[in-house]
């Protein structure tokens, strides 16, 4: 009889050899885990870094280099990005949003970007999540300043400069009258007029926020309040050079003295200077150098001109204005020949149906100026 075999030992080796085996490939797994997780951070930073190179292209004209928003929405807004779903974003992106400004970007649909190219988009707009600020809602605040404005050039005419009244129409700024009338009774006379007193309906001419913005000047001077209008030079220039092509001398007089009392610098000694012609009766003179200054104003400092450039224009124009996905500005016809105030109000508004979006709400009309001289560096 053969002597009973003992397999113990080679069980022994056997096991041994299957721990050092898991073992291995646990060593393996581990670091196999780590080259993945390295893999996939690697690949999320460069689909990052592809989606702020398209969005620099394609998205910053409307919605801000940081996503802080202009014509479209923000983007760099913390409640929208924890509400909103990644495959939201891409399908605004790829398919746009119908009746507004906010067109489709996907080749599927006539656009320039792939599916691809969406999602790097997506991946970018995501990372701002962690650092975004909280957006709250523009909330609309009366201010004393406009509604003297809007008081100068509707309400003087009958109720005289600063409300103090005149033949036609009783003081405003008067303290007895103001302490016994209340906001309300203003608010709806105003809004509904008084035709028997030859008093107008302005509720139809000035909107909701213009007649709160007179009701701020009224409680001002209630307050014993002087509050300086906030006039636009620009309009002032326009109307002091329509009015004396009218020969209307006396309201261009008073329009350049209220144009004089924010300028400054050049432009203050240019409007010095057409006070002056018109109070000698140069009329004429004074004509040539309001309309001369007009269609320059307002002055603008070409070197910050130039930082505002490479900041909101050369992501579409170039940033030697040679044009991109915008035209080309250096040189530029439209540029050379257009006056400063109409290239404002063009960069203002913007071109519709193009990717010239307007910049209202982004700069105001001072960067703009600054802007625009720095482009008439470029022009012959």
């Amino acid at each position: 009889m053969r002597a009973k075999e003992n397999y113990d030992r080679l069980k022994i080796v056997g096991l041994v050899l299957s721990l050092i085996v898991l073992g291995g490939m646990a060593v393996y797994w581990f670091g196999e885990s780590a080259r993945l997780a390295e893999a996939s951070e690697t690949f999320a930073s460069e689909r990052i870094e592809r989606g702020h190179e398209v969005y620099m292209d394609q998205c910053v004209s409307c919605h801000g280099a940081e996503g802080e928003g202009g014509v479209g929405p923000a983007l760099n807004d913390k409640k929208l990005l924890k509400n909103t779903l990644n495959a939201v974003f891409f399908s605004i992106v790829r398919s746009g949003v119908p009746n507004t400004e906010m067109p489709a970007w996907s080749v599927d649909f006539g656009g320039p970007l792939t599916d691809e190219d969406v999602k790097d988009v997506v991946a970018f707009i995501r990372a701002w999540e962690p650092t975004a600020p909280e957006i709250e809602p523009v909330v609309f605040e009366p201010d004393a300043s406009r509604g003297a404005l809007l008081f100068a050039n509707t309400c003087a005419i009958c109720h005289g400069q600063n409300g103090m009244g005149t033949a036609d129409a009783p003081p405003i700024n008067n303290p007895t009258r103001l302490t016994s009338l209340e906001d309300d009774w203003y608010r709806a006379t105003i809004k509904n007029g008084r035709p028997a007193k030859g008093m107008p309906t302005w509720g139809t001419v000035l909107s909701p926020n213009q007649v709160e913005d007179i009701i701020a000047l009224i409680d001002a001077w209630r307050n014993g309040a002087e509050v300086e209008a906030a006039f636009s030079i620009t309009d002032l220039l326009a109307s002091a050079v329509f009015s004396l092509q009218e020969g209307d001398v006396d309201s261009a007089s008073l329009q350049v003295s209220r144009a004089l009392e924010s300028a400054e610098g050049a432009g203050a000694e240019v409007l010095r200077n057409a006070a002056s012609q018109l109070a000698a009766g140069d009329n004429k003179g004074a004509l040539a150098t309001l309309s001369a200054l007009a269609d320059q104003w307002p002055l603008g400092d070409s070197a910050a001109g130039g930082e505002i450039f490479a900041t909101y224009c050369s992501p579409c124009h170039g940033a030697q204005g040679e044009g991109g996905i915008g035209l080309p500005l250096n040189p530029s016809e439209f540029v050379a020949s257009s006056r400063t105030p109409d290239l404002v109000d063009f960069i203002l508004a913007g071109r519709e149906g193009t990717a010239m979006a307007g910049f209202d709400g982004r700069l105001t009309e001072a960067e703009i100026a600054d802007v625009i001289a720095f482009l008439r560096l470029w022009q012959p």
